[in-house]
């Protein structure tokens, strides 16, 4: 469990509600640190707790490993609708399983103002500081932010042409948005016989079906279409995907209420996927690679463990929670181990007749 202090002056909340506000942060007993800090999400703002950016004016927070490694950025998620405060730490744990990067996460207990705001997840920022980690060249790095970013030209938001076509993503590391508009372009203008091959120059293909089957194992509605970010390395020009986003998962909705088992089908849902697994080698190698995992890092004997032991460290904590301990946790834990193992079995037989 980490432990964060962040000092933003009398009656933080309306103000934060109004911009963002300076302070300082205090990250596990550490030294003060200058930070400015706001509320982010568009959905989640409107519920009692709220998810915060914090990012550091003229400092840097040692974040290890690995050794000497700092970050100007973090993200603590409220993940208010999540009962168990598991989903997106659970959902960020097997994409790296799968060969996936995803966001490093930690629990923390925050306090804003001297007051206790909660159990939060804190999650690595996708920005430079995630590339060096990884020891990626520093690139440009594109968030999805609404459903324009459907990998489609047509905007389902007016049934037109999309103007311009990079709608829907936010330049976070770089300016340009050229490279999405060519994505685009010839990822949806490619003729059925070449597609693979145009698909294969802007993804690693392996790379982007294995972010498929973590999302839709998961039940990630919203991820086909927004709430994932683009890194294009420098080098081959290629894109890689990385998820985020990941708390109205594991069966239940944006609002928290019970989703529907098959509420996610099997392929996902964007144009790129559309595309992909209608060519027949592509659904091949879908189909095969889906059957892997789900017989390895999404197998009963993988993900339910994980489940006990997130859970085991959570629940020492819950009480500090006022959300949280309105729950009945182990009812709700047992509810994620049941619905692991009905999602497996219901993607199985909907792989047999893909």
């Amino acid at each position: 469990m980490d432990f964060c202090d962040l000092s933003l002056g009398p009656d933080p909340w309306p103000r934060l509600a109004e911009g963002s506000l300076t302070g300082t942060l205090r990250w596990n007993h550490g030294p003060e640190l200058p930070v400015s800090v706001r509320i982010r999400g568009a959905h989640s703002r409107k519920f009692p707790k709220r998810s915060l950016q914090v990012t550091l004016r003229g400092a840097r927070l040692p974040d290890e490993p690995p050794a000497g490694h700092t970050v100007q950025r973090i993200h603590l998620n409220a993940d208010f609708v999540d009962p168990t405060l598991l989903r997106s730490a659970l959902s960020y744990t097997l994409f790296p399983r799968l060969g996936v990067d995803a966001p490093r996460w930690r629990h923390v207990l925050p306090t804003v103002s001297g007051e206790p705001a909660g159990l939060y997840v804190g999650l690595e920022s996708v920005d430079r500081d995630f590339c060096l980690r990884r020891d990626w060249p520093p690139g440009p790095i594109f968030y999805a932010i609404n459903r324009n970013a459907n990998f489609g030209l047509i905007s389902p938001f007016t049934r037109t042409l999309k103007e311009p076509l990079d709608r829907g993503y936010h330049p976070v590391e770089g300016a340009d948005t050229e490279p999405i508009r060519q994505m685009l372009l010839d990822l949806n203008l490619a003729e059925d016989g070449s597609f693979l091959q145009v698909a294969a120059r802007w993804f690693d293909l392996e790379r982007y079906v294995h972010w498929v089957i973590g999302a839709v194992f998961v039940g990630n509605r919203d991820g086909f279409v927004h709430n994932y970010a683009l890194y294009l390395e420098p080098g081959e020009r290629r894109f890689r995907i990385i998820p985020w986003d990941y708390d109205a998962t594991w069966g239940i909705d944006i609002h928290g209420r019970p989703a529907r088992l098959d509420r996610v089908p099997v392929t996902g849902w964007n144009k790129l996927s559309y595309r992909l697994f209608a060519h027949p080698e592509g659904r091949r190698r879908f189909r095969r690679a889906f059957l892997r995992a789900l017989d390895g890092p999404l197998a009963p004997d993988s993900v339910l463990p994980l489940i006990d032991r997130l859970a085991s460290q959570v629940e020492p904590w819950r009480e500090r929670d006022p959300y949280l301990r309105r729950a009945d946790f182990p009812r709700e834990v047992e509810r994620l181990r049941r619905w692991a193992v009905e999602r497996r079995a219901l993607l199985l037989r909907e792989l047999a007749s893909l």
